[in-house]
C-alpha cells in the first residue's frame, strides 16, 4: 500500500562524513582496544607498530576508494568480489569481512 504521505530514507552523508566514519571504523579498534596489549608485548616498539599499521590502513583505504570508483554499487567488499568470482565465493567473503 503506497500513499502520498510515505517517506523513504535518503542519503544524507557528505563526503567528509563518510570519510570520517570509515577512518573511525578502521583505526578505532586497533588504537582504543589493543593499545594495552601492544604496549605490554612490544614495549617501546609499539610506536613503530602503530606507525606501520597506519601505513597499511592508508593503503587499504586507498584501494577501497579505487574499487568504489571503479564499481560504484552498494555492497562494499561483496560487490567487488562478485565482479571477479562466483556468487558463492562472494557470499563467503561478505560474511567473513
Amino acid at each position: 500500500m503506497s500513499g502520498a504521505g510515505e517517506r523513504s530514507p535518503t542519503a544524507s552523508l557528505s563526503l567528509l562524513d563518510a570519510t570520517m566514519v570509515g577512518i573511525g571504523a578502521m583505526i578505532g579498534a586497533g588504537i582504543f582496544v589493543l593499545t594495552d596489549l601492544a604496549a605490554e608485548t612490544a614495549g617501546p616498539g609499539a610506536i613503530v607498530a602503530f606507525a606501520l599499521n597506519g601505513g597499511v590502513t592508508a593503503f587499504t583505504a586507498l584501494s577501497y576508494a579505487e574499487l568504489a570508483s571503479a564499481i560504484p554499487r552498494n555492497g562494499g567488499g561483496y560487490a567487488y568480489v562478485r565482479e571477479a568470482f562466483s556468487a558463492s565465493i562472494a557470499f563467503v567473503m561478505g560474511w567473513t569481512r
